[in-house]
C-alpha cells in the first residue's frame, strides 16, 4: 500500500466533509486538515474546486471533489479495513443508499432546520417520515446489526452518520418525534453515534451553530 500526501479541504460544521473525515479516522490514513471560510473562500480554493464547495481531498497535489467520489478514492488506496462490500451487487446496492441519503434526506434536513413556512416544513416532515420508511424497511432486511450492512461500519454508514450528529438539532426544533417513530432507525443512529470516528469529528458547538442559523 503506497502512500499519499494528502489534503482534506473543509468547513467544520459542513455534513458533506464530515463523511471524508469519518472514513480517514476509521482507516486511521495521516492526512492534513485545512478549514476555509465558505463565506470568503480563498482564491487558491476556488482555482483547484470547480464547484465550489467542500470537501476536497489533494491527493499528491492532486485535487478530488464531491464526497462520495472522495470516499471510494480511500477506500481504494487504504483498503484495509474494508468498508464495501466485496459482491459487485452489494457494492452497487451501498451506492444507491449513499444517493438515496444525498438526493432525499439532506435537502428536507436542511428545510427543518432552516424553513420557516408552516408548509413547505410540513411537506419536508411527511418526506422524511416516508424516506424513515425505505430506510427501516432495508435495515430490517440484514441478517445481523448495528451497521447498514451488518457487523462491519462502512461507506454507507460514514454517509448517514453527520445526519444523526445533527439530529439533535431537529430534536430541539420539535421535530424528533419523526425518528422516535421508527424504532429500527432509532437504534441504528444510536450504533452510529457510539462510534469513535463520529464523535471525534464532530464539531464542539454543532447543534448550537445549526440552531443559530435556524427559523
Amino acid at each position: 500500500m503506497a502512500d499519499h500526501d494528502l489534503r482534506l479541504i473543509s468547513f467544520e460544521t459542513c455534513p458533506y466533509v464530515e463523511r471524508s473525515r469519518i472514513v480517514l479516522e476509521e482507516k486511521d490514513v495521516d492526512h492534513d486538515l485545512t478549514f476555509i471560510d465558505l463565506s470568503d473562500k480563498p482564491d487558491w480554493f476556488l482555482e483547484i474546486s470547480p464547484r465550489g464547495k467542500v470537501p476536497l481531498l489533494e491527493v499528491d497535489d492532486e485535487p478530488i471533489f464531491e464526497s462520495y467520489v472522495i470516499n471510494e478514492l480511500i477506500e481504494e488506496l487504504y483498503p484495509e479495513p474494508p468498508m464495501f462490500p466485496d459482491h459487485p451487487v452489494d457494492r452497487a446496492q451501498a451506492r444507491s443508499w449513499i444517493v438515496y441519503n444525498n438526493d432525499v434526506l439532506m435537502g428536507n434536513m436542511a428545510t427543518l432546520w432552516f424553513s420557516d413556512d408552516d408548509e413547505t416544513l410540513e411537506e419536508a416532515r411527511e418526506h422524511l417520515n416516508d424516506a424513515f420508511d425505505q430506510i427501516e424497511q432495508q435495515l430490517e432486511t440484514r441478517d445481523e446489526g448495528p451497521y447498514f450492512s451488518g457487523s462491519n461500519f462502512g461507506l454507507v454508514d460514514a454517509v448517514y452518520a453527520p445526519l444523526f450528529n445533527r439530529w439533535e438539532a431537529a430534536e430541539e426544533l420539535g421535530h424528533g418525534d419523526l425518528l422516535e417513530e421508527h424504532g429500527t432507525l432509532r437504534e441504528y443512529s444510536e450504533a452510529l453515534l457510539d462510534r469513535d470516528s463520529v464523535q471525534h469529528v464532530r464539531a464542539d458547538d454543532l447543534t448550537e451553530s445549526i440552531l443559530s442559523h435556524s427559523h
